[in-house]
């Protein structure tokens, strides 16, 4: 008989999607905030372009945490 670790496919139940959707929404807010930042720039509205730079540096920050620590999870020794 095949041992299954229950404890393990239930995390994995909530943890996959979680991580799918933290990966999908900080790349949409990358870009949507460098799509509305280039519109701002174009329309000379520095104060928004600003606020939409911040928007997308936010997004990106967030992907490539996500990134890195699914790599260390994926990686480390359990």
């Amino acid at each position: 008989m095949i041992a299954t670790d229950t404890a393990a496919l239930l995390e994995l139940v909530w943890a996959a999607p979680l991580a799918a959707l933290t990966v999908t929404v900080a790349w949409a807010l990358v870009i949507r905030g460098s799509t509305r930042a280039a519109e701002a720039r174009r329309d000379g509205r520095a104060a928004w372009t600003t606020l939409h730079v911040g928007v997308a540096a936010i997004g990106l920050i967030l992907f490539a945490a996500a990134v890195l620590f699914g790599l260390v999870v994926m990686t480390s020794k359990g």
